[in-house]
């Protein structure tokens, strides 16, 4: 444990380091991306395309074995916002506002919090902490109920025809939104643009963050959190092509395990409408949905890509330390499980890929084991 965080810190360290050579502090510019696992051309997944990804991770570090501190989004969220472990709820950022404002004992900053008294501007666009745009009450837009309050100086998420964050969170194309799970298809390949899913949306949102950013004479920490590829998987059908015909590799150690385990049947996934096929039975519509996956973690690279080539665009790239990193892992059959919320590798082990300018041997990769709770010290 302390080796692995000593080396994760030094890393940092010296990037940090290196940038303030260059210019007096760094800006930050956090991707979080929801239910991605390592799913990547850089993680040496070939039939993957994640070209912007897999450029990143060309410039900056790669961790090949990070991992996260519950296999549930807010749990997740919660540790890397605050660096510390939490309650495993996907509520957990709600009970540390509650104590704040009971005020004892203290409650330590959040990440984008310190970067915030320490003068940097701090954006929130998209699905940061659990709920996109960080607020509560039914539809996730109650500006009185804050999950991350001081923390950041604008935080937003465009909702367009879904009308609301929750409407968003689980939207399919044009604004269809989840009210129930068995009444919303688990697949969809939309023949549109990006911007028919809120990801897109996310991503516009982004750009005029940045050219805003870009504009002010103060440094900035920008947190950009895209929603795909959580569940359903829909994506444009452009990102979905591709795939049509290609022969993925089996599944790794597709049987149910025996004795005791964390195993479960898919609840979360199996609650979608799959017209009457189940994965765990059927080999082709198992192999359907694995490309549904690919399809829609194809369609947030592009957008990671557009928000990269942005920072380059506005000439902040120079002076900007990238991370992205993935809230948790997803098994896409490995154990007979087509979900996250077990404590197998496939729901904890997520991205996590750091670049910072002028960085020494860019293109590295680490194989120390790192948790998300390592990157805010």
């Amino acid at each position: 444990m302390v080796k692995k965080t000593q080396l994760l810190l030094t890393v940092l360290s010296a990037l940090a380091c290196l940038s303030l050579a260059q210019a007096e502090k760094p800006n930050i510019l956090l991707i979080c991306i929801d239910a991605l696992r390592p799913e990547l051309g850089c993680y040496g997944v070939d039939y993957i395309h994640s070209p912007n990804i897999d450029r990143l991770a060309s410039e900056g570090i790669l961790f090949k074995r990070h991992y996260v501190q519950a296999p549930t989004c807010g749990a997740s969220r919660y540790a890397l916002l605050t660096g510390k472990y939490g309650p495993s709820s996907n509520q957990a950022l709600f009970q540390r506002t509650k104590k704040i404002a009971e005020g004892t004992p203290p409650v330590s900053p959040s990440l984008p919090a310190w970067f915030r008294t320490h003068k940097y501007t701090t954006v929130s666009v998209g699905k940061v902490s659990h709920h996109p745009g960080g607020r509560g009450g039914d539809d996730w837009d109650d500006p009185e109920q804050l999950e991350m309050p001081h923390s950041w100086g604008r935080h937003l998420m465009p909702t367009g025809p879904w009308l609301h964050p929750r409407g968003a969170m689980h939207g399919l194309a044009n604004g269809e939104i989840k009210k129930k799970r068995n009444t919303m298809n688990a697949l969809q390949a939309f023949d549109g643009p990006d911007s028919s899913y809120p990801d897109g949306l996310i991503t516009q949102t982004a750009l005029q963050e940045m050219d805003r950013l870009a504009k002010e004479d103060k440094n900035f920490f920008l947190a950009v959190g895209f929603i795909r590829p959580h569940l359903p998987f829909g994506a444009p059908k452009k990102y979905f092509q591709p795939y049509e015909n290609t022969t993925l590799p089996p599944i790794p150690h597709p049987n149910k395990p025996k004795g005791k385990t964390t195993w479960h049947r898919s609840g979360e996934f199996m609650g979608y409408i799959h017209n009457e096929r189940d994965p765990r039975q059927d080999p082709d519509y198992a192999t359907e949905v694995r490309k549904h996956y690919a399809a829609s973690v194809s369609y947030t690279d592009a957008q990671v890509g557009i928000i990269l080539d942005k920072l380059k665009e506005l000439k902040l790239a120079q002076n900007t330390i990238v991370i992205l990193w993935g809230d948790h892992g997803w098994h896409l059959g490995e154990h007979s499980i087509w979900g996250k919320h077990s404590l197998f590798e496939e729901s904890l082990h997520s991205p996590l890929i750091i670049r910072a300018p002028k960085a020494i041997n860019p293109g590295t990769s680490s194989n120390a084991i790192v948790e998300s709770i390592d990157l805010f010290p």
